[in-house]
């Protein structure tokens, strides 16, 4: 059971309409896989460790209804 992560509750990417900020867990090795973006940190790196060493947490932008991310985002502070 994956942890579920509200994205449409998180705040609006100010540069990407239907873009939201968060927390994004991802495998970046081949194949890439998406999995979902979260509100915060602590609940993104819960789902990364439950799914496998192959999966990270980024901070970036997430289309919704996709599996598109951009990462390398700049965190807010907090």
């Amino acid at each position: 059971m994956s942890i579920r992560s509200l994205a449409k509750n998180l705040p609006a990417d100010p540069d990407n309409p239907g873009w939201v900020l968060g927390w994004g867990v991802l495998r970046a090795t081949h194949p890439w896989h998406f999995v979902d973006i979260y509100a915060d940190q602590q609940t993104a790196r819960a789902e990364a460790q439950r799914r496998g060493t192959d999966y990270v947490v980024e901070f970036g932008s997430h289309r919704l209804g996709s599996d598109e991310f951009i990462c390398g985002v700049t965190a807010p502070e907090g």
